[in-house]
């Protein structure tokens, strides 16, 4: 490259790492082959990301072992580099996909790594293996706390075959400056073993628990290795969010707390208990049963504002709780509601909310009034037409009970049904015939939106989109 030409590369080095950042990966590679600066530039990126599958292509045995040999020179080299020189690395992502033979002739050098990145006083770390599941106790990388415990480290991303030596039960063990946890697919020696961890965080602020399990050696076979049943969160006063998934039982008292996401196990009777977080301002349920809960009941959901006054934002998502739900909250802004089966009514006492979602894919839609809401309340309502009839729009759009002057509806319609008799029923008096023909098909939607528009004169009906993969599909967009 020109010197003359070249401004760039004479640019303050926090600059250039900068540029790098902003980069995709591949071309932040490429920039190595500009000149001597943007090399070294290149070889002291603080952000150091180092993946197998960019060198290892597995051919013929004598080939991978070649291959895994300089995939295991390559890194050992990056992270010497940083050492020796005394450079500090804010972000050390390492991503395994080698098979378990293969991952237990390595794990020597994977402490190595880990170690020299704590050395360089890392702030994130990143460790990704495969999948460990529940059928599949495989050999995992055993992790010792004397590897990660670094005073630097504040975001701390485990996921895969990974196992939390015992070390980790010594009170000594501690993250002094650890503010994010993400453990997926991770395993235990103990059922308390998270807890301990957790409680040796003081400044964290957002734990992820994916489908961690716990080791029990009198198992046998796939039974050696088991969900985590239960996880109690307490006196972490910086928290502010939770992802949790999988666990049976979850307890979690923090008064600062913002968000909580949780998924049940649809296999476990599940339970919840998180009514001392009265700063809560969202709550994502998902795959919670009526018939495995402990927590909701029928009228848990008429007390948001005196448990949860902050609350602005709640999502139910492949929850089968009750036939009959009523949502009560003054502050409540936002709701999501996503394939509840067994709901047949709702009822919404919400004065502020702006935005409600409804995502329908069953059989049979349930009875919806506002009891109150804001004039700008914007709904949106997902509506799969394959698998039921076509009259349940015109249903839909008149089982609104009391006239609202909402600031728009919009019905989202996927995919637009194609002509076959196992989506007729000729039992319902709206039932579609297999002969129906195009025109008539669109008739039947015009009407039903026409008489919605003149219930509510000042209501905005609208089809947002559709999906039109058939010749003899109506395409209700175009329409």
């Amino acid at each position: 490259m020109d010197e003359k030409m070249d401004q760039i590369s004479s640019l303050p080095e926090t600059i250039l790492h900068d540029i790098l950042s902003r980069l995709p990966k591949k071309d932040a590679i490429k920039t190595s082959v500009l000149s001597k600066t943007w090399r070294e530039m290149f070889y002291t990126f603080p952000i150091l990301s180092i993946c197998d599958r960019e060198s290892i292509r597995r051919p013929s045995k004598r080939k991978k072992d070649q291959q895994i040999k300089t995939f295991l020179d390559y890194g050992k080299q990056r992270l010497l580099r940083f050492s020796e020189q005394g450079l500090a690395i804010k972000e050390f992502k390492l991503k395994l996909s080698l098979t378990c033979f293969d991952l237990q002739l390595i794990y020597p050098d994977v402490d190595q790594w880990l170690k020299l990145a704590s050395e360089c006083s890392v702030q994130t770390l990143k460790l990704c293996l495969p999948t460990l599941k529940e059928d599949d106790p495989c050999l995992c990388y055993i992790l010792h706390p004397g590897v990660i415990e670094a005073r630097s480290l504040n975001n701390l991303v485990l996921k895969g075959r990974i196992r939390f030596d015992k070390e980790f039960l010594n009170p000594s063990v501690k993250f002094s400056s650890l503010c994010v946890l993400s453990l997926s697919y991770v395993l235990f020696d103990d059922e308390g073993a998270i807890e301990h961890v957790i409680s040796h965080c003081p400044l964290i602020e957002h734990i992820t628990l994916k489908w961690c399990y716990v080791y029990n050696p009198q198992g046998a076979g796939d039974m050696q290795i088991s969900l985590v049943k239960s996880v109690s969160l307490h006196g972490l006063q910086k928290l502010k969010g939770v992802d949790i998934q999988g666990v049976q039982k979850v307890y979690i008292d923090a008064p600062n707390i913002e968000k909580i996401y949780y998924y049940a196990d649809s296999d476990e009777p599940s339970k919840m208990n998180f009514d001392s977080c009265g700063n809560l301002r969202a709550l994502t349920l998902m795959n919670v049963k009526n018939e495995f809960s402990f927590t909701f009941t029928a009228t848990w959901f008429l007390h948001l504002s005196s448990k949860f006054p902050f609350l602005e934002s709640l999502e139910l998502v492949d929850c089968s709780m009750f036939q009959n739900i009523k949502i009560s909250s003054s502050q409540l802004k936002a709701l999501v509601l996503c394939n509840c089966s067994t709901m047949e009514k709702l009822e919404i006492d919400t004065p502020n909310l702006l935005s409600f979602r409804y995502y329908y894919d069953a059989d049979d839609l349930p009875s919806i009034s506002f009891l109150s809401c804001s004039s700008q309340l914007e709904v949106n309502v997902w509506l799969n037409m394959i698998h039921p009839r076509l009259y349940q729009l015109k249903k839909f759009v008149k089982q609104f009970k009391n006239p609202q002057k909402f600031s728009s509806l919009s019905l989202s319609i996927h995919p637009c049904f194609p002509y076959d008799d196992e989506y007729y029923f000729w039992e319902d008096p709206y039932s579609l015939p297999p002969t129906l023909s195009v025109p008539s098909i669109k008739h039947l939607v015009l009407r039903s939106i026409r008489e919605v528009k003149s219930k509510y004169s000042l209501l905005d009906v609208k089809v947002t989109s559709s999906v039109k993969n058939d010749a003899n599909v109506v395409d209700f967009v175009r329409l």
